[in-house]
C-alpha cells in the first residue's frame, strides 16, 4: 500500500474516481476545441469511470451508480461516433502510405469522404457538450465525488474489501475470455471485461489510491493485453468492411474494385494475425489471474 493510500474502501475507490472526473473536465474543453487526441482520451476516461463504477459498485448505492454509468454511457456512445471515424481515417491512410494501386477516387472514398464525415460528427459532438443533457452530467459527476453515496461496505478495510472485488472481477474476464471464439460478439463481450479489468485494477493500484500491489497490476496489464489486442482486431475488421464497401460502391460507377479488395484483404489478414494472439494473451490472463488469487491467500 502507498504511504498516503487511503485506509478504507469506499475513500480509495473515491480517490480513484475523483482523479478521473477531474481528467474528463481537462479533456473536454480540448475535445471540444478537436486537439489532437482528445476525443480519443476523453472517451477512455469515460470507459475507464464506468468501468471502476461498475467494479465497485457494492461500495455505493447502486440506484445511484447505475444512474451515473448510464449517463456516462450515452456520452460515451456519442464520442465513440467521432472516434471510429478518426480510427477509419487513420487506417485507410497508414493502408494507403505505398499502396501501389492508390487512385484519387480511392483516397476519396476511404480518407477524404469520411473525414468530411468526421467533421460533421464532431460538430454535432460539440452541440451535445453544450446541452442540458451534458450540463446534468456533469453535475451528477460532481456530486457523486463531493458527497459519495456509500454503501456499509464502504467501510471495510480496503485491502481485503477491494482484493475480493477485483477478484471477481478477474474471474469474470477469464471466464468471458474461455468462452470466446470466433464470434464477434463473444470476442467483443472479452474485450469488455478484459477493460473492466484492467480499469479496475489499475485504479486502485497507482496514485491516488495506491492500495495494491504487483499482483493487481500485473491483472491490469494482462487486461490490457487482451483489450488491445482484440481493439486493433475489430479495427482492422471495420476498415476491411468499409473498403469493401467502398469497392462494390466504385464498381457500381464502372470503376474497377481491384485495389479496394486488396486493401480489405490486407486488412483481414491483420485482423486475423491479431486474433491468432489471443489464445497467449487469454492464458497470461488466467495466470495472473492465478497469482492474484494465491496472493491474497
Amino acid at each position: 500500500m502507498g504511504a498516503d493510500a487511503p485506509e478504507r474502501a469506499g475513500d480509495a475507490v473515491m480517490a480513484a474516481v475523483g482523479a478521473i472526473a477531474a481528467r474528463i473536465r481537462e479533456l473536454e474543453p480540448e475535445a471540444r476545441a478537436d486537439e489532437p487526441d482528445a476525443v480519443h482520451q476523453l472517451r477512455t476516461h469515460v470507459r475507464r469511470l464506468r468501468s471502476v463504477l461498475a467494479a465497485y459498485r457494492p461500495l455505493f448505492d447502486e440506484a445511484r451508480v447505475e444512474h451515473l454509468r448510464r449517463a456516462y454511457r450515452e456520452f460515451g456512445a456519442d464520442l465513440g461516433v467521432v472516434r471510429d471515424l478518426e480510427v477509419r481515417v487513420g487506417f485507410a491512410e497508414e493502408a494507403l502510405d505505398g499502396f501501389a494501386g492508390e487512385t484519387a477516387a480511392m483516397r476519396d472514398r476511404l480518407v477524404d469522404g469520411p473525414r468530411v464525415e468526421y467533421g460533421v460528427a464532431h460538430a454535432r459532438l460539440v452541440e451535445l457538450m453544450d446541452g442540458a443533457r451534458a450540463v446534468a452530467r456533469a453535475a451528477e459527476l460532481e456530486a457523486f465525488c463531493a458527497d459519495p453515496p456509500f454503501a456499509p461496505g464502504a467501510d471495510a478495510a480496503a485491502v481485503p474489501a477491494l482484493n475480493g472485488l477485483l477478484a471477481s472481477e478477474a474471474k469474470r474476464a477469464v471466464r468471458r475470455a474461455r468462452a470466446a471464439d470466433d464470434s464477434l460478439e463473444r470476442l467483443h463481450r472479452a474485450r469488455k471485461a478484459a477493460r473492466r479489468l484492467r480499469y479496475a485494477a489499475e485504479a486502485v493500484s497507482a496514485p491516488p489510491a495506491e492500495v495494491l500491489g504487483d499482483a493487481a497490476r500485473e491483472l491490469g496489464a494482462a487486461g490490457e493485453r487482451i483489450h488491445d489486442l482484440l481493439g486493433d482486431q475489430r479495427d482492422a475488421l471495420v476498415f476491411a468492411r468499409h473498403a469493401r464497401r467502398a469497392g462494390a460502391h466504385a464498381a457500381h460507377h464502372g470503376e474497377t474494385a481491384e485495389g479496394y479488395d486488396r486493401l480489405a484483404s490486407a486488412a483481414e489478414s491483420t485482423a486475423a494475425r491479431h486474433l491468432a494472439e489471443f489464445p497467449d494473451a487469454a492464458q497470461e490472463l488466467r495466470r495472473a489471474r492465478d497469482r492474484f488469487a494465491k496472493s491474497i491467500g
